[in-house]
């Protein structure tokens, strides 16, 4: 079936007018978690407000006007990471991973064990659909492109099905209940997400109420991020089965469950906005064309909604040699053309992989590197490739010919760490310089992330009520203490029977750690005294990944933090238990509180580092059998960048 080019467009206009009033419907509650009850007003179509969910997307039609429709998920991450300030959750992840030497899909799935099931990603669907109507499976693949870049599994095919669902939505003629099964046939149906759809389908049939249907979401999908996809998208799915195809009503139902409610809104309103089209949409609610606000540090030739719609169907005829679905007969022949590829752009791809799938190493370590040479037209020739090393480190061998022919060429390269290096920087670069014989040359960078260096003294354990040892002949249960009744006295036995205590006011090495005190002879064989050097290869850890007891007990760790200049930094901790965090002697941070952990419990601003070492000593406490607990440093408090300059002494 022909379409025409005036019908796609309004369709694309209705996408990103949905956008942009229904994400600023919700912008203002982002982030509340409880039911609300506001009722929609014209004045809630007020002045555009900033959103991440588009000011992204807008820089990935950059990236594709400039490059083509043969953009790799490598281009869109130097966008982001060059071009888009803002560095919330998953944002400053991203950024650090990338900043690391990390590539895509490694810049989302590496230490982001709390944001990788976000909503970052899913809220990022739509320009994929509207670059590929009619056609869920180009949709899909080209979301995958982007959703990997801060997010892994369960996000990136949240964001697939949604932009499945927005490319078929195009198709006038296809219900809501219809898009959205339709489009469950596009992911696995292994995945949780597809678990969710389904159930959330179910519940909008058995309670048909969406208040209702959110109490039962929390059973099963609760999660306590603001943004965790799990919970929004359902928030999305029922909203759209619920709101009866209107769209403020399907707008403030998403809105008044809470949560991200600026991404909630503003997808159901792209959504909704592609079945109505624009043109639909300004009539109804007797608004003008809209003017956008743009976060990244891009320039747009217009922020008018309308010429962004344009741009983006002009971008979508770029892919119409690949997408057998777009039949559009009258597309404007003054439309700009897909690019050339830029003078200055290497015709060799390069695809760096760690054949442990690790990207970490700590001192002593052999890592083998697979470098493989994907060339972007038919190339004859071959060259040489050359592994430069930063300093402490080796590569073997250096430097590799390569030809090629019928299969792309994949190179092996060993890299090793000293095992004498004296600091191991977080950041560790490589530099591949391929050289064609041709004359051309490109130097690629990649990275091995520095574990950190800890030494960690304990366990250090109580018994759950103090008795003296006893003597040759004595009973220890006199010490137990006097009961009141029998009930209280077989709780004391039991208790000291089976379990322990961490006695976390208790000092056992601070004068030692913290001062100039000296063991006890009698102690210095002790090993929990002598303490046991631990790698921590991400942000967080627990206690299992040095020790492999599971009883409650309290631990200090120290590293060398060795900073390459005097710096002013901020301090996130990440805890679920008790602790304290001293700072060449000084106490920076302590909490006595049991928290689930999330990587943000505790925020310490202005936080002053010397060049060279600082001296960090933590005390954690295992009380309740959770030991979560991470340290990162910020440049300037929450959502902002994390340094990657610092690294661990290897001397502690």
């Amino acid at each position: 079936m022909a379409y025409k080019w005036r019908d796609y467009v309004n369709k694309v206009y209705g996408c990103w007018l949905g956008k942009c009033i229904c994400g600023t419907i919700g912008a203002p509650y982002e982030g509340y978690k409880g039911r609300m009850d506001v009722d929609f007003t014209p004045e809630l179509f007020a002045e555009m407000l900033p959103n991440d969910d588009l000011d992204l997307q807008v820089l990935w039609l950059d990236v594709i006007e400039q490059i083509g429709p043969d953009f790799s998920s490598l281009d869109l991450a130097k966008a982001f990471y060059e071009k888009y300030p803002p560095s919330p959750g998953e944002y400053a992840i991203f950024k650090k991973n990338f900043e690391l030497g990390l590539k895509p899909p490694f810049t989302g799935k590496f230490n982001n064990p709390f944001y990788h099931d976000g909503m970052g990603c899913p809220i990022r669907s739509e320009i994929w659909a509207c670059l590929a109507p009619w056609n869920p499976k180009l949709a899909m693949q080209l979301a995958a492109k982007d959703g990997c870049l801060d997010h892994d599994g369960e996000s990136i095919i949240a964001e697939q099905f949604l932009a499945a669902m927005e490319s078929m939505a195009f198709n006038e003629k296809i219900s809501l209940k219809e898009l959205i099964i339709k489009s469950l046939a596009f992911i696995s149906d292994k995945s949780r997400f597809y678990q969710l759809v389904g159930d959330v389908m179910q519940w909008c049939e058995d309670y048909g109420d969406i208040d209702a249907v959110f109490s039962r979401v929390q059973r099963d999908y609760g999660h306590c991020d603001c943004t965790n996809m799990f919970q929004n998208m359902s928030i999305v799915v029922a909203a759209l089965l619920l709101g009866k195809d209107d769209l403020t009503t399907t707008t403030m139902m998403a809105l008044n469950c809470g949560f991200d409610t600026d991404c909630t809104c503003a997808t159901v309103g792209a959504l909704m906005g592609i079945r109505l089209g624009g043109d639909a949409i300004l009539q109804k609610y007797s608004i003008g064309d809209q003017i956008y606000k743009l976060g990244a540090e891009i320039e747009r030739r217009s922020y008018y909604v309308k010429d962004l719609a344009d741009d983006v169907a002009a971008a979508a005829t770029m892919f119409a040699d690949r997408n057998s679905k777009f039949d559009i007969r009258d597309v404007p022949e003054d439309l700009p053309k897909e690019p050339s590829a830029p003078k200055n752009r290497f015709p060799v791809k390069v695809l760096f992989t760690y054949a442990d799938g690790k990207p970490t190493v700590r001192p002593g370590d052999s890592k083998l590197i697979r470098v493989k040479l994907m060339p972007s037209h038919k190339l004859h020739e071959g060259g040489v490739v050359t592994v430069t090393p930063p300093e402490g480190f080796t590569v073997k061998p250096e430097s590799q010919k390569f030809k090629f022919g019928l299969m792309k060429p994949e190179l092996t390269f060993t890299v090793s760490v000293s095992k004498d290096i004296p600091v191991l920087m977080e950041k560790n670069l490589l530099k591949v310089n391929v050289a064609l014989k041709g004359g051309e040359s490109h130097d690629f960078f990649f990275g091995f992330i520095g574990e950190q260096i800890w030494k960690v003294f304990g366990p250090f354990w109580e018994n759950v009520t103090y008795v003296k040892p006893p003597k040759a002949g004595e009973s220890y249960y006199a010490g137990l203490g006097p009961s009141a009744n029998e009930d209280e006295a077989l709780t004391k036995i039991r208790q000291f029977h089976i379990n322990m205590k961490a006695d976390w006011e208790k000092d056992y090495l601070e004068d030692q750690l913290l001062g100039d005190a000296v063991l006890p002879e009698k102690l210095l064989q002790d090993p929990k005294y002598q303490g046991f050097v631990a790698y921590i290869s991400q942000d967080r850890f627990c206690f299992e990944d040095f020790m492999k007891n599971t009883m409650p007990c309290v631990v200090y760790m120290v590293r060398n933090l060795f900073v390459p200049e005097d710096t002013v930094a901020n301090i996130q901790i990440g805890h679920s238990d008790s602790f304290k965090m001293w700072i060449d002697g000084n106490l920076i941070a302590y909490s006595d509180e049991r928290e689930h952990w999330t990587p943000e419990n505790f925020h310490r601003k202005n936080i002053h580092l010397k060049r060279g070492n600082n001296r960090i000593v933590l005390k954690l406490a295992r009380t309740s059998g959770v030991t979560d607990f991470s340290i990162s440093f910020t440049k300037g408090g929450p959502c902002t960048s994390h340094f990657t300059e610092f690294g661990s002494s290897t001397s502690v």
